[in-house]
């Protein structure tokens, strides 16, 4: 079912005379006539204790279909989330279980109505026909025999469905079948508003609960009032332009924010907020001085709203600073109960699972959570937002051409997002693709990732049901936790622990973000107000919600702060536009005993990728410390910030990020005292990191597992101009976005990057000698030693991996880096990398012999480059290893 703002959670009508109704709220119900409150007090209480159902349906029931059968026993369906109880009166369960196995009813299901929906009801003379509401559509399903309509609910064959008027065709909140004569009359529910409508005749009467019912008027104050915030969404234009009114009296003080946008073009134009400075009743009006995204001279605002509901009106005034210039008032009607709206389309790989739901009842709740079904789509719901399905839920892509490994490259789920995301475009728009595939191909168990671009970002994310099956968290409230962690990145939010370097930064929560119980912090790493740590001690006070400074962002952000495919990530809780930091203040040296490090190159020449070094080492006070194994900026744990030479801090944001490690940690001690990795930070979610020749600060922050945060010294380097024209050819061909993205991912397939390919295949050819080829060599080589896994309409398709151009391509770049009589090359941990692609390339070619020679070399290289003792041992070992995987594959 929709999330519901309803004070109520479903109804129950009965099928005979006389006609009575349960309206459900948690444990509690409601029973009314046509005219009066009948009874209010515990379900199984209620007749004669034969509705004492099983949790979760005994608190959580969300809608419910009347089987009953005259002179016969009672039965009843009970539907809770995505799953439903069949319950005979006096007897009990018949059927627990998915809806879509529910006998006769389920195997009939359309796809587009398995989630979402608005209202479902018996249909009068028989209990064998259901009707179902979505939107402005519906489906009657013939239990055993499949659906009889679908359509909108205007094109219904009863006369009375084409006489339904404008604003009382769909959206609603619920809907409750009364017998009249044989015919079927239904009373519909929209926000404050009611409609008594006969099939055959249309309306009788719209007006507010009582005038069209009186027992519904009758109901106790707590089935009558919203449950989600008292807040609305308007529209209106003038002087050719449009805005988007968001009205949230959720709070103790109002809070008014809205988007401007050109009519003409619908061009965005501005943002605002304004924060009342004394609690209102409607009807309100709200007034004073608006925060703006852009300068304005008319920064006065003043909002005059009835209700917050549909048929509410809101008049918008804008003014001068001074109030004696021109003004501008707009005349808005209501749109919505939610704040934003977002389209959000999901596609899957046969054989996953779609989001988790968590029934609140399965484990102790903390004080203050109520017993509920919580979805990806309530808890953003209950934020104000709106995640709208389109069709199916799910869509099912085969996997029949699918690699044996069935694992994704950033590069792979990127042109998977391009290719078929439906609403994909390069533009800001309220739309979100998730895909449900089976395992990162870093493998390094990542649960979730977060797709980042320069001009369209935030618009697409991934999850991983292999990892979180390997993880036990398949299916569990930790699953739909990191399903809402993962799109409230899509919406801008960051860590809770990282707000200190937002942009703008945020004050961070209690004991540095870790003390968040928010969907943005993780569940092993929090840190309770009482020294309780871990999962244990979040989920025994976590109320499934975000802070109220991440609910600020979600309702009221700025539009491209929040707006997918608007700002990158780490704009800005609740921030203005991406203003650089001028100064940053180091977090306090913690006690973990580890000492981190940036340093490799020091120049870099025009156009050439800058890469960093980074080492997380014992720093002598102790024997041994924890460290979470993964350095990458890719992932969590890791930010390096880069002073421009304007003096501008920027952090680095990768054009994906992974989270969900969890608790994947490692010890250094003697025997391993050092962890290192490379990180390409020369391209981002922002374009170029080093845009201009000049002098460049860098310096590094990690997350280690003891909750403090290790911070590098800085490092500076050098990016020259080009010396020659041959330097600058060179180096244009290698700066861009598309070939900034592929030197991120390592090559793509993706057709959108052509451009970005054909000029790193111009470099290749036309300089082949310039020091800048070895990268062009690299992106190609590792790419083409590598299937390529294309998501599509059709399912999956590969194209199977260039053995042949990988060894040629690959073999170059190890040549060029190993020759002393230039300086060309990439840097150490690229080149194990390169050498152990090379020899997996031979490998494919039936070439262990060669392999090997390969895998032995890159040892000997180390050794003779005098790393010390325990990094040759790991190197060693990589390739040991390498060579067992190859050989056992042959």
């Amino acid at each position: 079912m929709r999330a519901k703002t309803t004070g109520f959670t479903g109804i129950i009508p009965t099928r005979e005379a006389p006609w009575r109704a349960m309206f459900l709220r948690g444990e509690r119900v409601a029973q009314i006539s046509e005219t009066a409150l009948v009874w209010e007090g515990p379900l199984t209480d209620i007749h004669q204790g034969a509705l004492r159902l099983p949790e979760p349906y005994a608190s959580c029931t969300e809608a419910a279909l009347d089987l009953h059968v005259p002179y016969t026993s009672t039965r009843m369906v009970f539907i809770a989330g995505d799953r439903c109880l069949d319950w005979e009166w006096n007897v009990g369960q018949k059927y627990e279980g998915p809806i879509t196995g529910l006998p006769d009813f389920g195997p009939h299901l359309p796809a587009e109505y398995r989630s979402d929906v608005d209202a479902v009801m018996q249909v009068a003379g028989t209990p064998w026909k259901t009707l179902l509401i979505k939107g402005e559509r519906c489906a009657l399903l013939v239990w055993g025999r499949g659906v009889e309509y679908e359509g909108p609910l205007i094109g219904r064959g009863e006369a009375g469905w084409k006489l339904l008027p404008a604003h009382m065709r769909g959206d609603f909140d619920d809907a409750l079948m009364l017998y009249a004569g044989g015919n079927n009359r239904t009373v519909f529910i929209k926000g404050d508003q009611a409609m008594d409508f006969h099939w055959i005749d249309g309306p009788t009467k719209i007006g507010t609960w009582a005038q069209v019912l009186p027992g519904l008027g009758a109901l106790p104050a707590a089935y009558r009032t919203p449950r989600l915030p008292a807040a609305g969404r308007f529209s209106g234009t003038a002087d050719g332009e449009r805005i988007d009114l968001r009205i949230d009296l959720t709070g103790a003080l109002p809070v008014i924010s809205g988007d401007t946008f050109d009519v003409a073009d619908d061009a965005y134009v501005n943002s605002f907020v304004l924060q009342g400075n004394q609690a209102v009743t409607l009807p309100a009006t709200v007034s004073g001085t608006a925060t703006f995204a852009n300068p304005t001279q008319m920064p006065k605002i003043s909002v005059q709203v009835d209700k917050l509901a549909p048929g509410g009106t809101a008049v918008l005034t804008r003014s001068t600073a001074d109030e004696t210039g021109s003004t501008t008032t707009y005349t808005c009607t209501y749109v919505s109960r939610f704040l934003r709206t977002i389209d959000w389309e999901v596609d899957a790989m046969a054989g996953t699972k779609p989001a988790a739901q968590y029934a609140t009842t399965t484990h102790p709740r903390p004080t203050g959570l109520a017993k509920k079904i919580v979805t990806v789509q309530s808890a953003f719901a209950e934020a104000g937002i709106e995640l709208r399905t389109a069709g199916t839920v799910v869509n099912e892509v085969g996997v029949q051409g699918a690699g044996a490994d069935l694992m994704w490259s950033n590069a792979e789920l990127h042109a998977a997002m391009e290719n078929n995301f439906s609403g994909h475009k390069n533009t800001e728009q309220w739309k979100l693709w998730s895909f449900i595939a089976t395992r990162h191909a870093d493998n390094d168990s990542t649960l979730g990732i977060m797709f980042d671009r320069e001009g369209s970002p935030r618009q697409g994310m991934a999850m991983f049901c292999t990892d979180l099956e390997q993880t036990q968290m398949a299916g569990t409230r930790g699953e739909l936790h990191t399903w809402v962690h993962e799109i409230g990145h899509a919406f801008n939010l960051v860590h809770s622990w990282d707000k200190e370097i937002a942009e703008p930064r945020q004050p961070l929560g209690p004991r540095g973000g870790y003390g968040d119980l928010s969907w943005m912090n993780y569940e092993h790493r929090y840190q309770g107000p009482n020294g309780e740590k871990g999962e244990d001690a979040f989920w025994a006070g976590f109320l499934y919600q975000f802070t109220d400074n991440e609910l600020r962002h979600l309702r009221h952000g700025f539009y491209r702060n929040v707006v997918m495919g608007g700002l990158g990530l780490k704009v800005g809780v609740g921030g203005a536009y991406r203003v650089p930091l001028k100064e940053f203040t180091l977090p306090p040296a913690g006690r973990s005993g580890l000492r981190l490090e940036l340093y490799g190159r020091e120049s870099f020449s025009y156009g050439e990728p800058v890469v960093t070094e980074i080492k997380l080492s014992l720093d002598g006070t102790t024997g041994q410390a924890d460290a979470f194994p993964n350095l990458s900026p890719r992932g969590e744990n890791l930010t390096i910030l880069v002073t421009d030479p304007a003096g501008a801090i920027h952090p680095f944001l990768p054009i994906a990020r992974g989270c969900g490690s969890r608790h994947r940690r490692v010890t250094l001690d003697a025997a391993t005292p050092a962890l290192y990795d490379s990180a390409y930070i020369g391209y981002g979610a922002d374009g170029l990191t080093f845009p201009t020749p000049g002098t460049y600060r860098l310096r590094a922050l990690c997350k280690v597992p003891d909750g403090s945060t290790v911070v590098s010294a800085e490092r500076t380097i050098q990016v020259s101009s080009p010396r020659d024209e041959q330097d600058r050819q060179a180096g244009d061909l290698l700066i861009g976005s598309q070939q900034g993205t592929l030197l991120a991912l390592l090559g793509s397939d993706a057709p959108q990057l052509s451009d970005g390919n054909a000029a790193l295949d111009r470099l290749i050819a036309t300089h082949p000698d310039h020091p800048l080829a070895v990268y062009a060599l690299m992106v190609k080589g590792t790419n083409a030693g590598r299937h390529f896994q294309t998501l599509g309409k059709n399912g999956i398709t590969v194209r199977p991996a260039d053995t042949a151009t990988s060894i040629e391509q690959l073999g170059a770049v190890v040549e060029t880096t190993l020759d002393p009589g230039t300086d060309a090359g990439v840097d150490n941990i690229t080149l194990n990398e390169a050498m152990r692609s090379l020899a997996r390339a031979h490998a494919r070619a039936h070439d262990l012999k060669q392999a090997d020679a390969v895998l032995d070399q890159m040892v000997e290289t180390f050794r003779e480059k005098d790393v010390p003792p325990p990094v040759l041992a790991t190197i060693a070992e990589q390739a040991e290893t390498t060579r067992t995987q190859l050989h056992d594959q042959a």
